[in-house]
């Protein structure tokens, strides 16, 4: 019921395009680049990732919570466009994104 009242409040529906913030730390191969697709992310259990991809990659509503997400990491922070896949389940703020692209590195 709760994801339920989040979507209502903030008017999304899932496969609108909409933008959020990612944090991608530097143990990628690469550093990202715009035009970049976001891969999916996978269910976490405890601090260690399972193979369960997820329909899109988890991302958060603001550069405020990305910011404070990542204040202890190194890696960069990216603008994700694509579409909304629904709200994530982990942390507060956060939002799935299928079809991923990075629109800008921060």
């Amino acid at each position: 019921m709760k994801k339920s009242l989040q979507k209502i409040k903030c008017g999304l529906k899932e496969g609108m395009t909409t933008t959020a913030y990612r944090f991608l730390s530097d143990d990628f191969d690469k550093a990202p680049l715009v035009g970049d697709e976001t891969p999916n992310s996978f269910i976490w259990d405890g601090d260690e990732p399972t193979h369960d991809e997820l329909d899109g990659t988890c991302c958060f509503e603001s550069l405020e919570q990305v910011k404070e997400y990542s204040k202890y990491s190194t890696g960069w922070i990216v603008k994700v466009e694509g579409d909304y896949a629904g709200f994530g389940t982990d942390l507060v703020g956060e939002v799935m994104i299928a079809n991923g692209v990075i629109t800008e590195v921060l």
